[in-house]
């Protein structure tokens, strides 16, 4: 798998000068770390930039880190289908929100309910429905405090309607 070259990165960091937090490379694949005012932005760049075209959002996740504040940090896979390459794009969650993209890429829709879902995290501009467990149900299970075993407490949130 391809992710984008040392050229397209410099333009990333020309172009989103004091925006960009941190660019890494680990084994070849590319990681930037965005500021949360500047990531609609960042991705809408991103998609439409012909050096870019990131027409494709492969996967939306996060990742709990308890003793870090902010306490989670969004992570974005995209992928150029015509210029086949990647890039790894996350997002430091500030008061557990970031800004939806489901208007740039329709494939948001499942992958951040899915995370706003197990960890809690929201993403503005959008609404919010549960997929796997019940619209009541008050705990995120992939945070890392939750108990491997779930909690005794009886919970009233079936919703069988």
């Amino acid at each position: 798998m391809k992710y984008i070259d040392e050229n397209l990165i410099n333009v990333l960091k020309e172009h989103f000068k004091d925006k960009i937090e941190e660019i890494g490379t680990f084994r070849g694949e590319v990681s930037v770390v965005v500021k949360k005012s500047a990531l609609k932005e960042f991705m809408a760049f991103l998609k439409h930039d012909n050096r870019f075209q990131m027409d494709m959002l492969v996967d939306v996740t996060a990742v709990d880190f308890p003793e870090h504040n902010p306490r989670f940090q969004v992570v974005y896979h995209l992928r150029s289908i015509p210029l086949k390459h990647n890039l790894r794009v996350k997002c430091w969650a500030e008061n557990n929100e970031v800004p939806t993209v489901l208007d740039l890429w329709k494939t948001a829709d499942w992958t951040e309910r899915e995370v706003y879902e197990m960890l809690g995290v929201r993403f503005t501009g959008r609404e919010l429905r549960k997929l796997l467990l019940p619209q009541r149900y008050p705990y995120h299970p992939l945070r890392k405090d939750f108990p491997l075993e779930g909690y005794e407490e009886p919970c009233e949130v079936w919703d069988w309607e």
